[in-house]
């Protein structure tokens, strides 16, 4: 199945410049396995998104289909046909 990926302009850079990426995903995949074929084509995307233990950054937020993956599974959290992450990294400052 494919998955729509929605990158934020801070994100761009490490994906050729793209601000939506669609990647084939097995039929039972998880937004890990999306991470992981994410990786795959894009390898310095992948220090922004996950840690050295391949968890989910604190300071970056995915959404699947609209709902932060954090209250659905983090991870683990299914994908569905024609599923649509969007990463959204948080901002500081003051």
């Amino acid at each position: 199945m494919e998955v729509t990926v929605r990158l934020p302009s801070a994100l761009r850079s490490r994906a050729e410049d793209c601000s939506t990426v669609d990647v084939r995903v097995p039929e039972t995949a998880t937004l890990a396995d999306l991470l992981d074929a994410l990786a795959d084509r894009y390898p310095a995307l992948e220090r922004r998104l996950r840690d050295e233990q391949r968890r989910l950054r604190r300071y970056v937020n995915f959404f699947v289909d609209g709902e932060e993956c954090r209250r659905l599974g983090g991870a683990a959290t299914p994908l569905r046909g024609a599923a649509e992450v969007q990463i959204i990294p948080s901002v500081a400052g003051g």
